[in-house]
């Protein structure tokens, strides 16, 4: 209702104090209340909310999830609506949502108020179905006559429209009360019963109501010889139920070619055999109500509430519009009970919406719960195939859900396509659009559903895109939860957003940096190639063992291991960690090496090389101590040419950077030393190198010569 306020919630707010309001995902709002800076401490405390509205419970997040899949297959077929095959893949979509909306049912003896909401949307949802999809096929409906689709309608809707499980036509307790009562034609509801279930069309369950009367056990017809000795009573009970029971089963019906026949009744696809034949079925009935005889016997006997029962009932069928009101109990069921008994060939557009408007106001429609006149002003357009009227009705009383899976069935009609698919100017898209958009809003904010969101959104052409990326971009990340992150991540991978993909792996990288997680973070980061944070990340470790503090941190370092051999290239500290680790390593197994041993060893020191050319000058000469300790380990022949040559051009640059005048003070010397019998051990390396290539030996790790800091 445009205009009126709508009150979502109450939230604390100090006297004075303002309100700022932001948004949060789709239908949730953040307030905070700010009070001045000069207010007493009591006073200045704020309280922050959350706001949300429209928010799924668990039925309908079943119901949300049990029809994404049907919703996404027929946007998948890609088909216009108006071709025969589209109109088969909008049919098997309605039945597939039909039976989603009516698997929970009814769990208890009565229906809860979620349950009856769900009830509703999908009454709403077949009526919708009935106009605009059915209508629209050349086989659909009965020549486009009312009576027996509505009546079809009603029956599998009766909970709804009656506004709840006790209040049907037949409810279960009463239809189980009535089976175990020994005369179950005294209970007070049998015969009021009996005659809303025949004017509604219920003829099978009519007919075994009739047969739970006591008469028919009471009466042995295979007695001889019994007179008027017999049971009159039950005699002349049974000859009235005989003959009211025969016409009911006689019942005319008109049906389409092809369809299943009834369990009761006498079908008819051709309009000229059904009027025919119902002509002499009333005469039939009109006779039968005025045997005065039959009835005077029956009363006679005692069995006056049967034949007066049985009366309301012959009245129901010649369709006296006095019968039917009384034996109806809303507006809706009058107007199935006018269509079958009075009006079986009313057509929809032609006669239904006059008579919708008299059962309406026959039956109290102003004055009805708020479903049925919802239902009559729907009914109402439905019978204009008016689809924007309908959606209009729906908005105001179906949910979110509701509103942005309905178009489709509108969409079926050619009168519904036209107007669904204008652009509205003040959106830049769809009424379609629009009410998917509205359904994603609902979904967003909350955990089990917002990948749902994100599913609906691939079908919004205007605005899809950019309110996934937003959604993808707002979605609160945790480091102790990874799935969420890796979810945003797949689907936006699976919808080609590659720059809000790289964004959600970094954001999640750098929450598990900041609450202690390194391996967690380098392996988020290390998906989207972030090598920064990566070197980032890692400072402390490389600067830790780079102080030669690597045994303290020989646990992490061996956790990590995995991850840094995987990680992408770029990082200097990730390179310096892999040299420290490889030269260790060569330098640990230099006794293995000599003895033969050593092809890992080869490996690693190759590796390590490689490493070493990767990092900056002042990183690479921080492991001048520990490579000029693993050299002299070295057997002979271990490095390939290109290495030898390239470790010896850099020990010479680094010799030359030692402080000048101090190469004999403390640690310096020592250092210096340490180079040349390096350097000494890698001469020693070249020699043996050159003698397997004179005996056609290829050295070990024999590779092109490298420029020194080029990459390896």
């Amino acid at each position: 209702m445009d205009g009126e306020p709508v009150t979502l919630a109450a939230v604390p707010a100090g006297k004075g104090a303002r309100l700022a309001i932001s948004w949060g995902l789709g239908n949730e709002l953040h307030v905070v209340d700010l009070h001045d800076m000069v207010a007493t401490a009591a006073q200045a405390e704020s309280t922050a909310s959350v706001v949300q509205w429209g928010s799924l419970s668990a039925g309908q997040r079943r119901i949300a999830y049990d029809s994404l899949g049907a919703y996404q297959q027929l946007q998948q077929a890609s088909l216009e609506l108006l071709m025969p095959e589209a109109w088969a893949q909008a049919a098997r979509y309605s039945k597939t949502v039909g039976a989603v909306l009516a698997a929970d049912g009814v769990r208890g003896a009565e229906a809860t108020a979620e349950e009856l909401a769900t009830l509703q949307e999908r009454a709403l949802w077949e009526l919708l179905a009935l106009f605009f999809l059915e209508s629209s096929s050349s086989g659909g409906g009965v020549q486009g006559w009312a009576a027996q689709d509505l009546a079809r309608w009603l029956r599998a809707n009766a909970a709804a429209v009656a506004g709840g499980v006790g209040a049907a036509p037949l409810p279960p307790q009463l239809a189980a009360s009535l089976r175990e009562a020994a005369l179950p034609e005294a209970a007070p509801q049998y015969w009021p019963t009996l005659a809303r279930l025949v004017a509604l069309g219920w003829i099978d369950e009519a007919v075994e109501l009739l047969g739970l009367h006591s008469a028919w056990l009471r009466y042995d017809g295979s007695a001889a010889g019994e007179g008027a000795a017999g049971d009159e009573a039950a005699r002349a009970a049974v000859a009235a139920l005989e003959a009211t029971t025969l016409l009911l089963r006689r019942f005319p019906l008109l049906a389409a070619a092809g369809t299943a026949p009834p369990a009761v009744g006498r079908a008819f696809s051709a309009p000229s055999e059904f009027a025919q034949f119902r002509r002499t079925w009333q005469a039939q009935a009109a006779a039968l109500e005025r045997d005065s005889r039959l009835w005077g016997t029956a009363e006679a006997a005692g069995e006056g509430a049967t034949a007066a029962g049985l009366r309301a009932v012959l009245a129901v069928l010649a369709g006296e519009e006095g019968a039917l009101a009384q034996a109806t109990a809303n507006w809706a069921e009058l107007l199935v009970a006018q269509l079958l008994h009075i009006y079986p060939t009313a057509r929809p557009q032609a006669e239904l919406r006059q008579l919708l408007q008299r059962c309406f106001d026959a039956g109290c429609g102003a004055s009805a719960p708020e479903f049925l006149q919802v239902l009559a002003a729907a009914l109402e357009a439905c019978c204009e195939l008016d689809a924007q009227a309908t959606m209009r009705v729906c908005s105001a009383f179906c949910s979110d859900w509701f509103m942005a899976h309905a178009p489709v069935l509108l969409s079926a009609h050619p009168a519904g396509a036209s107007v669904l698919a204008r652009e509205l100017p003040h959106l830049g898209g769809s009424q379609v659009e629009f009410y998917t958009l509205e359904y994603a809003a609902s979904l967003m904010p909350h955990a089990p559903t917002w990948p749902l969101a994100a599913a609906y959104l691939a079908w919004c052409p205007a605005h899809g895109q950019s309110a996934l990326e937003a959604l993808l971009h707002a979605l609160p990340l945790h480091a102790a939860d990874p799935w969420p992150a890796q979810k945003a991540a797949e689907l936006a991978s699976y919808h080609g957003l590659a720059r809000a993909e790289q964004d959600v792996l970094r954001t999640q990288g750098v929450l598990c940096w900041q609450a202690g997680h390194p391996g967690a973070a380098l392996a988020w980061l290390a998906c989207c190639s972030d090598a920064a944070r990566i070197d980032a990340a890692l400072a402390p470790l490389a600067k830790a063992v780079s102080a030669g503090e690597g045994s303290a941190h020989a646990a992490a370092l061996e956790a990590l291991q995995p991850l840094l051999e995987a990680l992408p290239p770029g990082s200097a500290n990730a390179a310096l960690l892999a040299v420290h680790r490889l030269l260790e390593r060569g330098s640990s197994d230099g006794s293995a090496s000599s003895s033969g041993g050593g092809g890992g060893s080869v490996r690693g020191m190759h590796a390590a090389v490689a490493a070493l050319a990767q990092l900056p000058e002042a990183m690479r000469d921080s492991c001048l101590q520990l490579v000029c300790g693993t050299l002299p380990a070295m057997p002979p022949g271990a490095l390939g040419e290109a290495d030898v040559l390239w470790l010896l051009q850099w020990l010479l640059s680094a010799e030359a950077r030692l402080p000048r005048g101090k190469q004999d003070q403390g640690g310096a010397a020592g250092l210096a030393s340490a180079i040349q019998v390096a350097r000494l051990a890698l001469v020693r390396s070249l020699a043996a190198a050159h003698m397997q290539q004179q005996r056609g030996v290829a050295p070990a790790g024999q590779q092109q010569p490298r420029q020194l800091g080029a990459p390896a």
